[in-house]
């Protein structure tokens, strides 16, 4: 590469990296303009005499909105504050020093989304996490950005799925709360698929009809699914195919039902996908850039209290924290706290009120990675199961998830695992509906997440089995805010709902927020805010990463889809690093053959991304780049075996670990990945062996 290819290639990486930053961290107080990308050269300065009590007190000017063209035209240079995250110690430090407005326990999607919508008001918030961000829930999703097919069924069916048309006249009832729930989420669809449109994407799904009646019963469901998510639909719309074009779309579909009903034809509907560990990871990499203090594998002890409880005056003002990696114990003051901890959300509370009766359900539910021909590139499938629950068969990240089960309650664990029970069920399903059987062979990795259910606050005394179908806000004495219960495509309102409740609670808040929520409109680090880097065609930071530092189409695309303009930063590592990539000389010795290093051959997953993981992504564990930056372990089990050493060498240059410490990484990793496969030990039959 030329000189001046690499000044060029430095520039456009000083922009990407940029792009994603908008925050000015030094002193001057958190801009909204700035950080919506919206007046993306005003200099970054805060009025001193804003300041208080050391800080510098946000600032928000007139909004002055300029397009891309016109500043181009104008010949100004767009100068966005090029931003990296603080170092985990710098963090620590204001963790350690600072009193903030809010602290957030938990740092799966709800806590991350909290700490975001706080941060972007203008308060100052600070959030920890017991293991990794999306360590928990968040990372076991069915990975999808939906409104709830489901949901639109249960409002005018009171038992799906019909078999016969006259179930559909006898069950059918209109409960308006499910189609309020319909509502509600087609909405923050929306909100999450425009918030990182690098990541998130459109996918449709195919739900097959083998009934004639079926045909016009889908149809109309599909135009009310359309109907209900108004203007902002932000997916394509729905509609039906043919026989012919159904068995097109999905080759592997069987073309008859298990009762011998030929296939009619299919609905498609869209919704949207997602990488459910990055978002979450992008979210709150977005909520530090706007000013919070962050810290994975930093666990609670004790909630720190002023008074006693059940006294006037008792009042949560904060937690004592550990370190998980130095065992360093320490303070965090804040005038309010947030409980975020999914299904761990009871032992919070008790901290703050002993005996309070527990909210928590923990309902556990198993996915299941087979290869990528299980299913099409571009289609998935969903469908209703034999015992009315819902089943997706999906392409995601180079495999097919399908999934998942609801098998009932479960107990709480931080690993848990699938039963061959709940594999079986995924199994058998999928075989009802593809002609090509599948079996234990083709799982390539299994996982199990324990879905947060709450208690319906609304229900009669001594009814503890009925559950709220929306999210649920909780205070408990001294003030602490609990938030649980939704899905992941509600994060957000379910954080805009929390803060809000948090400035109900704590008064003395609101003279510190300089906004009300932003959320709806806002876009994470690696969007391209200001337009200043591909003008949010993501499409060319991956020919970017083809054309100029020559990576094949799978790992740009790759790269793109998961990082975004960030992606850009990354390739300057890779080509910047001699550990990172090869060149090899030609034996006619008239040129070299230069490929940036995968992890693992069979997947596009690039060594590269574990230095940038542990330098830009807060990864601290091998698991951290494993699970929750790079994906390997959820989408094959055999493959992240393999690749360990490589992945502990590198980390082990990166942190500078201790033979003693990549023993102990090694000993972790590999118990997690027993957790994310079928256990051979269990398998009592052999319908499913090879």
């Amino acid at each position: 590469t030329s000189r001046s290819m690499q000044r060029g290639l430095h520039a456009t990486v000083g922009v990407a990296t940029a792009a994603g930053g908008a925050y000015v961290a030094s002193g001057t107080g958190f801009r909204l303009d700035v950080f919506l990308g919206l007046e993306a050269n005003i200099p970054a300065q805060c009025d001193a005499a804003k300041s208080e009590g050391g800080r510098a007190m946000p600032h928000f000017p007139s909004r002055k909105f300029t397009t891309r063209k016109q500043q181009v035209g104008e010949g100004k240079v767009v100068q966005i504050p090029s931003w990296t995250p603080p170092s985990r110690e710098s963090s620590k430090g204001r963790l350690r020093s600072e009193e903030f407005d809010v602290l957030v326990i938990g740092g799966g999607a709800t806590g991350s989304g909290v700490a975001l919508d706080a941060s972007t008001r203008g308060l100052k918030v600070a959030m920890v996490e017991r293991d990794d961000f999306a360590s928990g829930t968040s990372s076991r999703s069915t990975k999808l950005i939906h409104g709830g097919i489901r949901y639109l069924a249960q409002a005018f069916q009171s038992k799906i799925p019909p078999q016969e048309l006259s179930d559909v006249f006898l069950n059918f009832r209109y409960n308006h709360e499910y189609m309020k729930i319909v509502q509600a989420d087609m909405a923050e669809r929306a909100y999450m698929i425009e918030s990182a449109p690098f990541m998130t994407h459109p996918i449709p799904m195919m739900i097959p009809l083998y009934k004639w009646w079926e045909i016009p019963m889908m149809f109309l469901t599909g135009q009310l699914y359309d109907f209900i998510a108004g203007s902002r639909r932000a997916v394509p719309q729905s509609h039906y195919i043919t026989r012919d074009e159904a068995l097109y779309q999905f080759p592997t579909m069987n073309d008859r039902d298990p009762k011998g009903n030929p296939l009619k034809g299919g609905l498609v509907i869209y919704d949207g996908q997602q990488n459910d560990t990055r978002m979450n990871l992008y979210i709150a990499m977005t909520a530090d850039q706007a000013g919070a203090a962050c810290a994975n594998h930093t666990e609670v002890l004790r909630l720190l209290t002023t008074g006693k409880p059940g006294e006037e005056g008792y009042r949560v003002c904060g937690a004592v924290v550990r370190d998980m990696l130095t065992g360093d114990e320490y303070e965090i003051r804040a005038k309010q706290v947030v409980n975020a901890c999914g299904v761990f959300s009871d032992a919070v509370r008790r901290m703050a009120e002993p005996g309070v009766d527990d909210i928590m359900i923990a309902a556990p539910g198993t996915h299941l990675i087979f290869p990528d021909y299980a299913s099409p590139e571009q289609m998935g499938m969903v469908w209703f199961t034999q015992d009315g629950r819902i089943l997706y068969l999906l392409p995601w990240e180079g495999g097919t998830i399908a999934g998942t089960t609801d098998p009932g309650a479960s107990e709480v664990t931080y690993e848990p695992k699938p039963t061959m029970a709940e594999i079986d069920f995924i199994l058998d399903e999928c075989n009802r509906v593809l002609k090509d059987p599948l079996d234990y062979s083709h799982v390539k990795s299994a996982w199990s997440g324990l879905r947060p259910l709450v208690k319906d606050p609304n229900a009669a005394p001594g009814d503890t089995k009925k559950l709220s179908r929306n999210h649920v806000i909780n205070v408990t004495d001294g003030g602490l805010v609990t938030i649980a219960g939704g899905k992941w495509t509600t994060y957000r309102q379910m954080a805009e709902d929390a803060v809000d409740k948090c400035l109900e609670v704590t008064p003395e808040l609101t003279d510190h927020a300089q906004s009300g929520c932003v959320t709806k409109e806002l876009k994470l680090v690696g969007a391209d805010r200001g337009g200043a880097v591909c003008h949010q065609n993501f499409d060319k930071v991956a020919v970017t990463l083809r054309e100029e530092f020559g990576m094949e189409k799978e790992t740009a695309q790759h790269l793109r889809n998961n990082y975004g303009t960030r992606a850009l930063q990354l390739a300057m590592l890779a080509k910047s690093d001699k550990r990172l990539y090869s060149d090899l000389a030609n034996k006619k010795g008239d040129g070299s053959r230069f490929f940036f290093n995968k992890i693992h051959p069979k997947h596009p997953q690039l060594e590269a991304e574990i230095v940038y993981a542990c330098r830009h992504e807060y990864a601290e564990t091998a698991v951290d780049v494993l699970a929750r930056r790079t994906r390997l372990s959820f989408l094959d089990t055999k493959a992240t075996l393999e690749c360990l050493p490589r992945v502990l060498e590198l980390m082990a240059q990166e942190k500078k670990w201790s033979k003693k410490r990549v023993r102990a990484e090694e000993r972790s990793a590999k118990e997690f990945l027993e957790t994310m496969k079928v256990d051979s030990d269990l398998i009592t039959s052999t319908k499913y062996q090879k």
